[in-house]
């Protein structure tokens, strides 16, 4: 330790110290939903330039039901309430499926319930 002090050399130190340290298991990389919503407000502001099944796709990993977004998290939608809303829908319709906006409706899933409710936000047709 006195040779990478008298030298300066911090990153020695550091280096030892985790050495040192009792190793942590890793743990699988967290999902960052932030980012999604970040996303998911970028799409709905552009939605002519976006494919649907992308949009759905970045909406349904937004939408998980194992997040549990802040208003600061949800800030980047205020802009967007029809996205807002979707989300709650689907949000609560997983988390109780037998209570969800698609059940007993005449979108028999989630899925086509997705896909009629983001027809009507104007996104770029599938090529």
């Amino acid at each position: 330790m006195r040779i990478s002090v008298k030298y300066s050399m911090d990153d020695v130190q550091v280096a030892i110290a985790r050495v040192i340290q009792p190793i942590q298991p890793i743990s699988p990389p967290r999902v960052d939903n932030c980012k999604a919503i970040r996303q998911l407000a970028f799409i709905a502001e552009f939605p002519s330039h976006i494919t649907q099944d992308t949009a759905i796709q970045v909406f349904t990993e937004a939408s998980s039901i194992g997040f549990h977004p802040t208003v600061d998290d949800l800030k980047p939608l205020w802009a967007f309430p029809a996205f807002v809303v979707a989300m709650m829908q689907y949000r609560e319709g997983r988390k109780n499926p037998n209570e969800a906006i698609w059940k007993g409706s005449p979108y028999y899933s989630q899925w086509t319930w997705l896909n009629t409710k983001f027809q009507s936000f104007g996104f770029k047709p599938q090529t």
